[in-house]
């Protein structure tokens, strides 16, 4: 079976989480070689000329909030924390997606792992600071476990029945493959 027929066999919503977690890890390693070339150039005069950047560019007036937040929290610390942050995210991401992709048994259970663990603090973040960007996140992962949750127990189930009826499954949902 190729990979674009294993791909047609998925269901949609495993589809977009394959997406979605691909797309997050291009995106935080452009992060990561961003806070890099920050750090490179020194953090802070890095820092303040892309505030400069945002008060010119972006009307409104979260404008001024936004560069006020880039002048204060880009030191160089945190900025070396983002990068090392962005690229671990990164990798675990891309193993997230790829292991989906792939069909691994153990991959739905990896990202509702990661995702859960991180769920009760993000819970905690929106009742400090209720904003519509953190509601939208929390329900957002909080839909990726349940759904996949909701798949290893039905195939759990489909196992079960397999075995009871003498057609074992396969381990792995692709025979081939790392």
């Amino acid at each position: 079976m190729t990979a674009a027929q294993s791909a047609h066999k998925r269901p949609v919503g495993l589809e977009a989480i394959i997406v979605y977690k691909l797309f997050k890890a291009v995106l935080e390693v452009l992060l990561g070689i961003a806070a890099i070339l920050l750090i490179a150039h020194g953090a802070e005069a890095g820092a303040a000329s892309l505030a400069e950047v945002v008060l010119e560019h972006v009307t409104g007036g979260w404008a001024l909030k936004i560069a006020t937040i880039i002048v204060v929290a880009a030191t160089s610390g945190h900025v070396k924390f983002i990068a090392w942050a962005a690229f671990a995210d990164a990798v675990l991401s891309a193993v997230e997606g790829l292991a989906l992709r792939a069909g691994r048994w153990w991959a739905p259970w990896l990202v509702v792992i990661a995702t859960g663990a991180l769920l009760p603090l993000e819970l905690w973040e929106l009742g400090r600071n209720p904003k519509v960007g953190r509601a939208f996140i929390l329900l957002a992962n909080l839909a990726v476990v349940a759904y996949l949750l909701r798949n290893v127990v039905r195939e759990r189930r489909a196992q079960k029945i397999a075995e009871a009826s003498g057609l074992a499954m396969p381990v792995d949902r692709q025979a081939d493959g790392p």
